[in-house]
């Protein structure tokens, strides 16, 4: 430790001190040396060189990412015919067995409380020991006009040709959510050749909505396999 004089009262201060304790004035502290001001450059140099050195080393180590590229799964081919569904059940009663084609409207309706929601409608051909042939067309809730003792109006369309009417008949058990066609084996016969079929008949409260049915596609072999 040196002793400097103060520049304002010339007292000996201590060089270490900041602050003259005769006057209070502050101590020129004595500037860092060129030595000294050297050596710390010389290792803020050292210090950078060391940092960039790990950086480089650990970017070399990084492989870049390749873009991934994904592509999107083909859509299956649609099966023509594929929206039909066919069952059989066997009949106890006559020994024989009941064939049923099934296939669901290609459109949905809503209708009005207390049948709100979407809904569709099936097109159901039914092979019946007992029964004969039947085109039965059903709906999941609502009520249609068509009683079990009394016809009513359907109308149909296939493809664009005129709608025409046919007459149809409400189920036996007075089930009022589908009705049989008359005449089903016209019916079946322009369905054969025809790939949309268009159905509309009064319903309670809700008009004579359309349902539109894709009929094509249709195999008889499996509706009634030959024997």
């Amino acid at each position: 430790m040196a002793l400097i004089k103060c520049k304002e009262c010339g007292a000996e201060v201590s060089s270490k001190a900041e602050t003259c304790p005769k006057c209070g004035a502050r101590v020129a502290t004595k500037p860092m040396g060129c030595g000294a001001l050297i050596g710390v450059i010389f290792l803020g140099v050292i210090i950078i060189s060391a940092l960039s050195s790990i950086f480089s080393s650990n970017t070399a180590s990084v492989a870049p990412l390749s873009p991934t590229v994904s592509t999107p799964p083909s859509p299956k081919p649609v099966v023509p015919g594929s929206q039909w569904s066919y069952s059989q059940v066997a009949d106890a009663m006559s020994k024989g067995t009941t064939y049923h084609a099934a296939v669901s409207s290609t459109n949905t309706v809503n209708f009005g409380f207390p049948y709100g929601g979407e809904q569709h409608a099936t097109l159901n051909l039914r092979n019946d020991p007992r029964y004969n042939n039947d085109v039965i067309v059903q709906i999941e809730k609502g009520q249609i006009l068509c009683r079990s003792y009394e016809d009513c109006t359907v109308l149909v369309r296939f493809d664009d040709e005129q709608a025409t009417n046919y007459s149809a008949v409400g189920a036996a058990d007075g089930s009022a959510t589908s009705f049989f066609l008359r005449n089903n084996g016209r019916f079946v016969e322009k369905m054969l050749k025809a790939k949309r079929v268009r159905l509309s008949t009064e319903i309670y409260q809700q008009g004579a909505p359309v349902f539109e049915f894709d009929v094509s596609g249709f195999d008889q072999s499996k509706y009634k396999p030959k024997k």
